[in-house]
């Protein structure tokens, strides 16, 4: 489940955005939460899987038709392909006109996910 990101989860933010090696340094975690808050093409997202604590953060910018997802940085002991394609899906979910698109490291995993999503897809077809 996405939760659109507030200041009240600035803690838990900073605590999901200092796994990523760029972001270690206080001031450009905070440099890249202010542009979060300010730019409207922008948006930060906690990501809880089935468990009630946040699990992840998401970032995602928008351009038309598309949204990209910039980065996913989830607790070490949810780190997994499958949990990558469950915030795929909730990124669909909230925003099911989109194109979901990724940066480098992340577009083989959407390619992926999108393989399985048909495979699925195909197989619920040919057992109805």
């Amino acid at each position: 489940m996405l939760s659109k990101y507030s200041d009240e989860n600035k803690k838990i933010a900073m605590g999901f955005l200092s796994y990523i090696s760029d972001l270690k340094d206080f001031h450009n975690m905070e440099q890249e939460l202010n542009l979060y808050s300010e730019d409207e093409n922008r948006q930060l997202y906690l990501w809880k899987s089935n468990v009630d604590d946040y699990s992840g953060i998401v970032a995602l910018s928008f351009s038309e038709g598309t949204v990209f997802i910039e980065y996913i940085s989830l607790n070490p002991s949810y780190r997994s392909q499958s949990n990558v394609f469950k915030i795929f899906d909730d990124v669909q979910k909230r925003f099911p006109k989109l194109v979901i698109l990724g940066n480098f490291e992340l577009s083989k995993e959407i390619k992926l996910w999108r393989q399985n999503k048909e495979k699925l897809e195909k197989d619920l077809e040919e057992t109805d």
